[in-house]
């Protein structure tokens, strides 16, 4: 009996997490919009999942679902720190932070289009260098989210040599267990 028990607890000590219902999200900023996906460790994207964005500095909550999809926009009203819960409602939870300084600044900026500067003037080339800038950091930020969660959605997806190697840790487990068992029957030799 207290070899059963000893099994038992090795056998609890060495827990893993089953990820094969995973829930997991991601999310990024590109202007004052935050763009996010939920989807399970295999990369399915989860429809309706609950989706609640808090803002860290007044605690201001909004509520939203994901599509079909599995994705969600949201659209902030200043730049803040949000933190981003998934939550399916089957027990699959997961979560986010977006942080205040990864918002583009929109609002400093004008279309200068609608303004007349002579061209030897200063101001001009500063201020049309900071709209470029301005439009290079949004072209890039646009580009670069999507490529980020493809990256973060291949990191989550199981490989065969994970699923081979789980299933040679079950058989070392069992071969364990067969050896232990052998060792304790009285009266073989």
């Amino acid at each position: 009996m207290y070899h059963k028990r000893m099994l038992c607890l090795a056998l609890l000590l060495i827990h893993t997490s089953a990820d094969a219902h995973l829930l997991k999200l991601f999310a990024y900023v590109e202007g004052n919009t935050i763009h996010g996906s939920t989807y399970f460790a295999g990369g399915a994207g989860v429809e309706g999942a609950a989706i609640t964005l808090t803002s860290l500095t007044d605690k201001e909550q909004s509520n939203l679902k994901s599509d079909a999809k599995g994705e969600f926009l949201f659209t902030a009203s200043r730049p803040d720190d949000y933190k981003i819960q998934a939550n399916t409602g089957e027990g699959h939870q997961a979560e986010w932070l977006i942080k205040a300084d990864t918002f583009n600044s929109t609002s400093d900026t004008t279309d200068s289009s609608n303004q007349s500067y002579p061209a030897s003037s200063p101001a001009t080339s500063t201020k049309t260098d900071q709209q470029l800038a301005l439009l290079v950091e949004q072209a890039v930020a646009k580009q670069i989210g999507p490529l980020r969660e493809s990256l973060q959605r291949s990191d989550d997806r199981a490989r065969l040599s994970d699923i081979l190697g789980g299933v040679g840790f079950i058989f070392g487990l069992a071969g364990i267990a067969l050896w232990w068992r052998s060792k304790q029957t009285p009266g073989k030799k």
